[in-house]
């Protein structure tokens, strides 16, 4: 019974079935209603007719008991006989001076009803159970304006034969019920079967991209606009879902390629020596150079992994936030990469339009704006320029990094982010770049809850522009 209940299945198809057969009970209950009100009221109406008639023309007399006369009885028998009823003529002094049974002849007749007859009222009255309707009107005779009560009128009859009708209507709207019943089951089971299609597919693609077999793009039946939502988004969750399996698996594939390459070249250079003897100095002088040179290279790649593990699990708690003057922050940094600049002839170009207070987590965002400036000086020509240019508003300050150096090519723009991604494979290598750096740069950014984005023509240079908040609020539903 908890499992029924717990099925969105059977809660649509209960629901859609009561909605119907509901409507359908409350109908049936008004009609029979109705019909039963209807009976009693034509035939309240009719008899009241009848009574009303005889009482006036028995009103003609000035006594009850000239009235009713041999053949008056006789008419007053039948008319008893026709409604099925029972009728009974009262004096003024409650004697009964006519039974159509013939059983109360004589005998005295009291009850509210009779005094209130008497008394120039009419009563009426219907009884389900045990089911009868009765009649009750004074017999008056008009002397002029002078009315006088010269007796009353008792007409009972039974409702048997409305019971017996309202039987029968009741049976014809049972099976009416049932059809309906029928129609209501077909139609919930086709309606939910309807609604949950979308909703199993969903599950079942689930399913099978557990199994490795399933296609977050497979097409699903759309039925309605809220099953459609659950659905695309169940579609989108599986399709982040593979992606970040796929994303994981290259990630781990990237990085035994990364860590096995400098070690396979520490293993071929120290091969070379181990197998080779009367090896020159300056030969075994720059083998042992180049094997530290991979070894730094392999250290890079497990320091940047490392920063990248780090900066992941950070939460706001854990950022050291501090009011840090930017633009001096930039000046030290620019002072530190001034020297790898003029290495290679590279003019590093500083424009400030204003000072800025920011709170930002220092040694961190120096890490990144340290990787876009030296971005730009490693894949710069010699005798380039880098230009750093700080500018801010109410709100936000902004960082622009732009150089004129090699570009990036138009499809690889939107890869640059990622990591391990390289534009040039070669000169990466030449310069010691892991392919992590500006993957951490963007986290870091991220971690303020700034944004970057790079502009780039190939050949002619690149931009990369960063927006970050003065204040450091945490913002909810912030992505980590």
């Amino acid at each position: 019974m908890k499992a029924l209940y717990k099925s969105l299945r059977s809660r649509i198809f209960f629901f859609v079935l009561l909605s119907g057969l509901i409507p359908v009970i409350i109908m049936h209950i008004l009609v029979v209603q109705c019909y039963e009100s209807s009976l009693i009221n034509n035939r309240q109406t009719e008899i009241k007719q009848r009574v009303n008639l005889i009482s006036s023309s028995m009103g003609s007399d000035t006594n009850i008991k000239d009235a009713l006369t041999a053949e008056r009885k006789q008419v007053l028998s039948w008319y008893s006989d026709a409604f099925g009823g029972r009728l009974l003529i009262i004096d003024p002094y409650y004697h009964i001076l006519l039974d159509t049974y013939y059983a109360d002849t004589g005998k005295t007749a009291v009850s509210d009803a009779i005094f209130d007859a008497f008394s120039g009222k009419e009563y009426q009255a219907y009884e389900r159970d045990p089911g009868y309707l009765e009649f009750v009107v004074p017999i008056s005779h008009m002397d002029g304006d002078e009315k006088t009560i010269i007796g009353a009128m008792v007409f009972s009859s039974t409702t048997g034969w409305i019971l017996d009708s309202m039987n029968h209507v009741n049976t014809l709207m049972w099976v009416f019920d049932f059809i309906i019943f029928g129609l209501l089951c077909v139609v919930s089971f086709l309606l939910t079967q309807n609604t949950i299609k979308p909703l199993n597919d969903a599950a079942l693609n689930a399913q099978k991209l557990e199994a490795g077999v399933g296609n977050v793009e497979e097409k699903m039946l759309m039925t309605y606009s809220e099953v459609d939502r659950i659905v695309h988004s169940t579609a989108v969750t599986l399709k982040h879902y593979q992606e970040m399996e796929e994303s994981q698996e290259q990630f781990v594939s990237n990085v035994s390629h990364e860590l096995r390459t400098p070690m396979a070249s520490i293993r071929v250079l120290s091969d070379s020596l181990i197998g080779q003897q009367n090896i020159p100095e300056e030969i075994y002088q720059e083998i042992l150079g180049d094997i530290s040179k991979e070894i730094e290279r392999e250290t890079n790649i497990l320091e940047d992994l490392l920063s990248m593990s780090r900066l992941g699990n950070v939460s706001d708690s854990m950022m050291n936030i501090s009011t840090v003057n930017i633009n001096q922050f930039l000046l030290d940094i620019l002072k530190t990469l001034k020297p790898i600049a003029e290495s290679r002839q590279i003019d590093l170009i500083y424009e400030s339009f204003r000072q800025i207070q920011a709170d930002i987590d220092q040694p961190k965002l120096s890490q990144a704006f340290v990787n876009l400036i030296e971005n730009g000086i490693k894949y710069n020509n010699d005798g380039g320029w880098v230009r750093v240019s700080l500018d801010a508003d109410h709100e936000y300050f902004y960082l622009r990094v732009a150089d004129n150096g090699c570009g990036i090519p138009e499809d690889a723009i939107m890869h640059v982010f990622d990591r391990f991604y390289r534009v040039d494979k070669a000169r990466a290598r030449e310069t010691g770049g892991t392919g992590l750096g500006l993957a951490i740069t963007r986290q870091i950014i991220l971690l303020h809850y700034g944004v970057i984005k790079v502009e780039s023509v190939l050949g002619e240079g690149t931009t990369f522009t960063v927006r970050i908040p003065l204040k450091h609020v945490e913002q909810e539903g912030a992505k980590r």
